[in-house]
């Protein structure tokens, strides 16, 4: 991680214009995240509807399992017709169930991503104001490695792909 850092550094500090001295900067933007009072309030939304959530898949389970129990205490007694028709209802409820489950999974991380991006694009905003203001050419967040803002500069990815003969 830290060779990807210090590439990427050198790799920035090849393109800043002559003009002036380049002014690196570096934050952890997941430690900013936490610290902001409205994370808090996200993270006790999702992690109440998770709890629903979880709640209505158990519910599901339990049922399942009482009629899996009704179906074993009865099956002796009942006719291949009926036996069948058992089933079939299990089957139905064990697709329900599961089906439940994996649009439930969908929805939290729909929902967890529509409570969190309005707080990250916070986040970034304030990275970029602060960066045009205290002239930072490159900022780099420290809790995933990425180049967060940079100044405009010369895409040279079409130098690079004549001098290796890529068309």
């Amino acid at each position: 991680m830290k060779k990807i850092i210090i590439l990427t550094l050198l790799i920035a500090a090849a393109t800043i214009p002559v003009k002036g001295q380049a002014k690196f900067g570096h934050i952890n933007s997941s430690e900013i995240v936490q610290a902001l009072p409205e994370t808090d309030s996200a993270q006790n939304t999702l992690k109440a509807y998770g709890e629903e959530l979880q709640k209505n898949i158990q519910t599901m389970q339990l049922e399942l399992q009482n009629k899996y129990a009704e179906y074993q205490s009865g099956q002796s007694q009942w006719s291949d017709l009926i036996k069948n028709t058992k089933m079939k209802e299990m089957q139905d409820m064990q697709a329900r169930a599961s089906e439940f489950s994996e649009q439930a999974e969908a929805d939290y991380r729909e929902k967890s991503q529509a409570l969190l991006l309005p707080i990250t694009e916070k986040v970034k905003k304030a990275i970029e104001d602060v960066a045009k203001e205290g002239k930072y050419s490159y900022i780099f967040d420290t809790s995933t490695g990425a180049l967060l803002y940079a100044i405009e500069s010369d895409d040279v990815a079409a130098l690079v792909k004549k001098k290796l003969g890529i068309k």
